[in-house]
Order: C-alpha cells, then sequence, then structure tokens
C-alpha cells in the first residue's frame, strides 16, 4: 500500500514501528492479565467450550461477564479479517497488475464504476472460504494450514532481506532514510537465520520457492519485470503540489 502512500519512504516504516510498539505493549498486558487468570490450568485445557481462552473469560467474569469479553474478541477478530482480506486483495492486484500470477488479466481488471479491483476481491475471498471449508473435513489440516501463517508473514520480509543482500552489489540500490548503517548486514543476517531456524519456516520458504520458481518459468518469465508504478505515481499528487493548488482566502468584505 505504500504505493498509494504520500512519503512512503518515511511514513511506512514509521507506521510499521508505531504498530509493532503499540500491539506489543498491548499484547504484553494481555498476556500477563490471561496468566493471571489460569486458575485451573487443566480445568481451562479440558474446557467443554472447545476454546481455553473463552474459558479464561468465563472463569474470570463468569457467564455474562465472560460472554461480553468473547463477544468483543469475536469483534476483534472480525476487524483483524477485514483488515487482512484488505490487504491481501491489494497484493493480489498488485501482482496480477504486474503479470505475475496466473489469471493476471482478469485479477488486474479495475471495475469501471467502483474502481476498485473487485475481481481480485472476489478471489481473496473465496480462496479464504475455501481454506476455511477444510475445516470442516478435518480440523487437524487446518489447524496445520493456519498455523504456518505466522512463519509465511515473517518469511515475506525475510525474502526481500535476503535478496538485498545477495543483489545489493550487482543492482544499483539507493537507502532510504531509515537504515541500519554499518550493522545493516550483520543485522539482516541474524534475522535471517533465525528466522529458518524455527519449525515450519523450511517448510513454507521450499513451498513458495518451489511454486514461484515454476510458474517464472511457465508463465512470468516472459511478462513479470518488476512493479509497474509509474502510473499510479504519476496520479497521485504531492502533499506540496496539493498545497500549491489550493486557492487563496478571499478576505475582501
Amino acid at each position: 500500500m505504500s504505493e498509494e502512500t504520500h512519503d512512503a519512504a518515511v511514513r511506512g516504516p514509521v507506521a510499521i514501528k508505531t504498530a509493532v510498539l503499540v500491539s506489543g505493549a498491548f499484547g504484553w498486558l494481555l498476556t500477563v492479565s490471561m496468566c493471571f487468570c489460569l486458575t485451573d490450568f487443566e480445568g481451562i485445557l479440558k474446557s467443554p467450550t472447545g476454546l481455553p481462552a473463552a474459558q479464561i473469560f468465563l472463569n474470570a467474569g463468569g457467564r455474562t461477564g465472560g460472554t461480553v469479553m468473547w463477544a468483543f474478541a469475536i469483534l476483534v477478530q472480525f476487524f483483524t479479517g477485514c483488515s487482512a482480506m484488505l490487504a491481501d486483495t491489494r497484493m493480489a492486484y498488485a501482482f496480477a497488475r504486474d503479470n505475475a500470477l496466473p489469471f493476471s488479466d482478469f485479477l488486474a481488471k479495475v471495475n469501471p464504476y467502483t474502481h476498485t479491483p473487485v475481481n481480485a476481491v472476489w478471489f481473496v475471498v473465496f480462496f479464504s472460504i475455501s481454506l476455511n471449508l477444510i475445516a470442516i473435513g478435518s480440523t487437524e489440516t487446518a489447524l496445520a494450514i493456519f498455523s504456518v501463517t505466522a512463519p509465511a508473514l515473517d518469511i515475506s520480509y525475510v525474502s526481500v532481506i535476503l535478496a538485498h543482500q545477495i543483489y545489493k552489489h550487482k543492482v544499483k540500490f539507493i537507502e532510504g532514510p531509515f537504515t541500519l548503517g554499518r550493522w545493516g548486514t550483520l543485522i539482516n543476517y541474524i534475522a535471517v537465520v533465525w528466522r529458518f531456524a524455527r519449525n515450519y519456516a523450511i517448510c513454507v520458504a521450499a513451498f513458495i520457492a518451489v511454486f514461484a520458481f515454476v510458474w517464472w518459468f511457465v508463465a512470468a518469465r516472459g511478462k513479470y519485470t518488476g512493479p509497474q508504478t509509474n502510473d499510479i505515481i504519476n496520479e497521485i499528487p504531492s502533499e506540496d503540489n496539493e498545497d500549491d493548488c489550493e486557492e487563496p482566502d478571499d478576505f475582501s468584505v
């Protein structure tokens, strides 16, 4: 989404840093609170609800209080899902626009009425529904799929870090305002080693690498040339231009 953000080189990293700090602080408080409520660990694990977290709420607030707290948890999950759908749709459209996905022409179409990539939205919706339907046949399979989401997210960052370290002497790279300086290379490699040393990381990375490798030689090699952002950047006026375009106030009486 940085393509559509003013001063993305600054505001993008600031947004990421702020999100990490805020969510980390509130996540720590939530974890501490939940730990204080673990009065009966075995009973919570064997909860008739099938949801240990829900049982913690019930133990702490009773039937009414626990239900209210769990309703807020469901609401948070709903909005989290909406945010994830938004991000997934934006990425699907961006990759399709750059001819990096199967059926790119279809997924990259922008609806002339809404001016939004409706096809990409519905693709993400149906794909998400399909993944959730797996739980009907096998809960274990669904849990196995969902358990790799965190490693997959980390790998999306690590792959960029690793590619930068491999090709930084072959491709001209202009550093932005946020840089690690002379410690950058060391910290980058520590991040890569730490990520791939964890569970599931190798399997997820291998699957993504095989899919990308096959698709590259099957179709993308002749079409994908990288992000096509020139048109988008030209359509976004800078804040300076917006200020210049503002009409002066009329102070005449």
